[in-house]
């Protein structure tokens, strides 16, 4: 298995906007809660209607293969050698990542025009006044990876990384980890084919660390969640039956456990999750406890 730390600005930049778009899970981020009302006074009118009116991500879910592969870590290096590079041998790099249910677009000249053109104005609109504070931070949690230990035992490191997904039952030939800002503290995974992309938290201080640990401890249904997995892993709907709440209840329980790291996530075949409670995550906050 080939393991991989991506280093790239652009990759932050693309999340970002990804972000702005979809307006995933805002409210367990550790950027301020009112990040998107912020950055849709910042931006150009323009900008944001081009946004609100992309039918969908594909083509920038697909693009962080391009950016694997581009030369250049920074952004106006990504851009210029996307908007060169030949069609032919674009659809090469991206094949090889398609499916039957997230196959190839077939106006894939006119996506990258449109992705470029709007990732373009994203940057200098909005990214641009966050680099040099974002990017120096992103450095260091690259560097922060402890290469030999992924080497030695590339499974309980990608878990400890990503603080909770496991992946040893998968069928992968490489992994891809990329260190996020926007997304703290919350790791998110996209599978394509026996590629896996899984982007992490930067770190956070000790004392917000413990509090996301205690935050989500503190609460008698997440208790009981963590209780019904100690023996045996659950999937979300085995949840939602056996706790008697809403799906959007159980959605909400989840993601708090998985942003302090409690839950240990295995992706199956089936595209769903197992959980499981992460019981060395204890540890980890008797440790934080400690050096409090």
């Amino acid at each position: 298995m080939n393991i991989k730390v991506l280093d790239s600005i652009v990759y932050e930049v693309l999340l970002s906007l990804s972000l702005y778009k979809r307006q995933t899970h805002l409210k367990y981020l550790a950027i301020s809660k009112d990040w998107y009302e912020e950055t849709k006074s910042k931006i150009s009118k323009e900008l944001h209607k081009e946004i609100t009116e992309l039918a969908d991500l594909h083509f920038e879910d697909l693009s962080v293969h391009l950016i694997q592969h581009c030369p250049y870590k920074d952004f106006k290096g990504y851009h210029l050698w996307l908007s060169e590079l030949p069609l032919g041998e674009m659809y090469e790099l991206l094949a090889p990542y398609v499916s039957e249910k997230k196959g190839m677009p077939n106006d894939l000249d006119r996506r990258r025009k449109n992705h470029l053109l709007i990732i373009s104005k994203w940057y200098q609109e909005y990214f641009i006044d966050i680099e040099e504070m974002v990017s120096p931070i992103l450095t260091h949690n690259i560097k922060n990876v402890d290469v030999s230990a992924l080497k030695d035992h590339p499974f309980s490191e990608i878990e400890a990384i990503t603080k909770g997904f496991n992946i040893e039952n998968s069928q992968v030939s490489e992994v891809v980890l990329v260190p996020t800002w926007h997304f703290r503290p919350l790791s998110l995974i996209d599978i394509f084919n026996e590629k896996v992309i899984l982007t992490y938290p930067c770190l956070m201080d000790g004392r917000d660390e413990t509090l996301l640990i205690t935050k989500a401890l503190a609460d008698d249904k997440r208790l009981q969640i963590l209780s019904s997995m100690k023996e045996e892993s659950k999937t979300f709907t085995e949840l939602v039956q056996l706790m008697g709440m809403t799906k959007g209840n159980i959605h909400h329980h989840l993601l708090l456990l998985r942003s302090a790291g409690l839950l240990r996530i295995t992706p199956t075949k089936q595209e769903y999750f197992l959980y499981n409670f992460r019981h060395s995550r204890i540890k980890d906050l008797s440790d934080l406890l400690l050096n409090f």
